[in-house]
């Protein structure tokens, strides 16, 4: 069951379709529609950014199950933005969601350092409907950070299926990092807290 109360309805995009910079709805709305439809997202991805992961609640309801693959992972990066997020009230919700899902066990975190894939691909799987594949640059943010073309595809049936299969091979060899990852952005969040919290609290020293 899932942590988040799932859309009534389940949006749906024909593929194939190519995406780009231009493309309207963009890659953003396009995945966010994707994932709010599925019962499991599985996502493979070189680096993440907790800044960049814009993803709503409301996105996020439908997955029960959500698989997040990583090809490298920058603790020290991650723990500064954790922390930078935290300071600012905006952006502090988004952090709280990465860890409630984590807490409760919807958001699963591997690490294949020494495995690889090129680009970065997403597959949606669904209850009824055949599954869903995104490829291309996974960047939910604008502006993109150069001025080309960011393209990107979008595909279904056997083709997606393939590319989950692939991905089930890549996750089966890759090694659990949630444990240790939830402690260190649950404590990076809490220090990115302090100075507000010193600066709340009357007759706290400057």
């Amino acid at each position: 069951m899932s942590l988040l109360r799932p859309p009534a309805a389940p949006v749906r995009l024909s593929p194939p379709r190519l995406l780009d910079e231009r493309s309207r709805p963009g890659f953003r709305e396009v995945y966010g529609a994707l994932m709010a439809g599925s019962r499991q997202t599985d996502v493979a991805v070189r680096r993440i950014r907790l800044a960049g992961v814009s993803l709503l609640r409301r996105e996020l309801a439908g997955p029960s199950r959500l698989r997040v693959l990583l090809a490298e992972i920058d603790i020290l990066t991650l723990t500064s933005e954790a922390e930078a997020l935290a300071v600012r009230s905006g952006s502090r919700a988004r952090l709280d969601l990465i860890l409630e899902l984590m807490d409760s066990g919807a958001l699963e975190v591997r690490s294949a350092p020494l495995a690889g894939w090129a680009p970065d691909f997403s597959v949606f799987h669904y209850e009824v409907a055949e599954p869903t594949v995104l490829i291309g640059p996974h960047w939910l943010q604008r502006p993109y950070p150069h001025r080309g073309p960011a393209l990107g595809s979008l595909h279904s049936g056997s083709a997606a299926a393939r590319v989950g299969r692939r991905f089930s091979g890549l996750w089966e060899q890759a090694h659990d990092v949630k444990g240790p990852l939830l402690r260190t952005l649950t404590e990076a969040r809490n220090r990115g807290l302090e100075p507000a919290r010193r600066v709340d609290t009357p007759g706290a020293p400057g």
